[in-house]
């Protein structure tokens, strides 16, 4: 069987495993990883060598696992590499009527009427079930021939990326007690789909970097009122839908790096909180953003939430004002809007608020509640407890509350003058010229992965004030949701992305282009770990 057909078999076997996010099929994946790994003798020999980790889902009741494998070279040494891939795929719900299909590639190719010849379709196979077949095949090579590479090599295989990353996450401290034990790590190597990471022109990509990402989000406390009376009352909604205004796509808010610029806030999802119908002026209401960043930090987000939010204040109490005098010129006699003043708070302001007015059973009555909190949503639950916080403060509205939601994924770039980073921009410079030479292919170099990855956890430099402004304004911290900063702050290493080459990842077009990622990515791959080793 040659190299394709093998690679094609494993694709094959991966995509039929239905590894939807946060569903309980979602690790087998890694099962089948580890089984097909356990056979080889290598790890009948090193058994410890597999380790298979409870990586816990915050507010989910489904388990996920993780998957580190370790194959040492022939030639002693710490010298090592970092493989990494995750397997969790975004469900079918677009596939419509073959969604029955989405995990059969046999079936769906032949209902899309595709011969298969250099595209394939299916949910996962470009992202990122291609990537998982090729590092396993890396790894059944080396475990057999370990004078193949001349540094040692780590894979990690996790699930939950395509949601908060909890699988990347809870493999940290085995990576950092790994390094802390002596292990040297030269750079990560992930394998996401180029196209996922920028959604050019289809073709070949390399990623020297993946971008950061936060999630800025406002708590809206109005004043309730009968909406007869409604100038009485200040509404949490039209507050909100005035952040929105102010927010959403806002060149101002935007941050760009090198001349080129991402989308900025875009709004995520919006709400008034309330159980049941009632004719009041909502008076609770929260809004929160997705966040692309390449130099902000999170004390630079929350200067521009709180800019947001004071706008957007004024903006509704002069909308109100306004529209009160109209109506009265038109014959409206109930009370009139009286304007009052932009109050906002950080989380961090809020929860000092709280604990002066609650005293010595803040702490304790705030534990309580978060571990009270079914499974849900790790945002709802965080949003649910920013609202039980402004409860305890006793504070009358209208204010307005900035904080962050889940997750965060810290800025990565290799364009940097740090001695590896430059080592391994130049490795990557020679593959890029490699395929040109051998194979006329021009692979595009990006500096930012923009679908946002997993390489923001083990590449991660974030300074200490940075970690303390996140953690200050996140609720439900270390409950809710938490990363090893220390573990992941400990890593730091240079990352590469180079993957597959395909289209439409996350859509029910997904595709794979079998030519560039079977029959000559999986010898780049091979051929960057060397030169990673040259240099480094």
């Amino acid at each position: 069987m040659d190299k394709r057909e093998y690679l094609l078999d494993m694709i094959n076997e991966l995509v039929s495993i239905p590894s939807v996010t946060e569903s309980s099929c979602e690790s087998e994946p890694g099962e089948w990883v580890r089984g097909r790994l356990a056979k080889i003798k290598y790890f009948k020999d090193n058994p410890d060598n597999m380790k298979w980790i409870e990586t816990p889902l915050e507010g989910s009741r489904e388990k996920l696992h993780s998957l580190i494998v370790r194959i040492d070279s022939a030639a002693k040494t710490n010298r090592t590499i970092l493989l990494m891939s995750h397997y969790d795929v975004v469900d079918v719900d677009v596939y419509g009527e073959h969604a029955d299909l989405a995990f059969d590639m046999a079936g769906l190719n032949e209902a899309y009427n595709n011969s298969g010849d250099d595209v394939l379709y299916g949910r996962g196979v470009m992202d990122m079930k291609c990537s998982i077949a090729i590092e396993v095949d890396i790894l059944e090579e080396f475990a057999n021939d370990r004078s193949m590479f001349d540094v040692n090599i780590i894979a990690s295989f996790v699930g939950d990326e395509e949601n908060s990353s909890a699988g990347m996450r809870g493999v940290l401290p085995a990576l950092a007690a790994m390094k802390a034990e002596g292990l040297d790590f030269l750079t990560a190597v992930n394998m996401e789909p180029g196209e996922a990471g920028d959604s050019g022109e289809p073709g070949p990509r390399v990623f020297l970097g993946t971008l950061g990402k936060l999630m800025p989000s406002v708590y809206v406390r109005g004043c309730a009122a009968h909406v007869g009376n409604c100038y009485k009352g200040f509404s949490s909604a039209l507050a909100a839908a005035n952040i929105i205004t102010a927010a959403e796509c806002s060149s101002e808010l935007a941050d760009p790096l090198h001349g080129k610029c991402q989308p900025s806030w875009i709004c995520l999802d919006m709400d008034v909180m309330r159980a049941v119908y009632s004719v009041t002026v909502p008076d609770r209401a929260y809004v929160y953003f997705n966040c692309f960043t390449t130099t902000n930090a999170p004390a630079d987000l929350v200067r521009q939430m709180r800019a947001v939010a004071a706008s957007a204040f004024s903006k509704t109490s002069e909308h109100l004002s306004v529209s009160c005098k109209g109506l009265i010129a038109k014959g409206y006699d109930g009370a009139e809007f009286s304007p009052y003043p932009p109050k906002i708070f950080t989380l961090d302001e809020l929860i000092k608020r709280a604990a002066d007015n609650c005293g010595a059973e803040f702490e304790k009555n705030l534990d309580a509640f978060m571990r009270s909190l079914p499974s849900d949503d790790m945002r709802r639950r965080g949003i649910k407890i920013v609202d039980h916080i402004a409860d305890l403060t006793g504070e009358e509205g209208p204010y307005i509350v900035c904080f962050f939601l889940p997750p965060w994924l810290p800025v990565r770039t290799d364009l940097t003058d740090d001695g590896r980073d430059v080592a391994v921009v130049g490795a990557v410079r020679e593959i890029e010229e490699e395929l040109e030479r051998e194979h006329g292919i021009k692979i595009t170099e990006v500096e930012f992965f923009a679908g946002l990855c997993d390489l923001s956890y083990v590449g991660a430099k974030v300074s200490a004030e940075d970690l303390s402004d996140f953690k200050r304004n996140m609720p439900g911290w270390g409950c809710v949701y938490s990363i090893p900063l220390e573990e992941m702050n400990s890593l730091g290493m240079p990352v590469v992305n180079m993957g597959p080459s395909g289209e439409d990842a996350h859509k029910k077009t997904e595709r794979l282009y079998l030519h560039y990622s079977l029959d000559i990515l999986p010898d780049a791959v091979r051929s960057l770990i060397r030169k990673l080793s040259e240099r480094l």
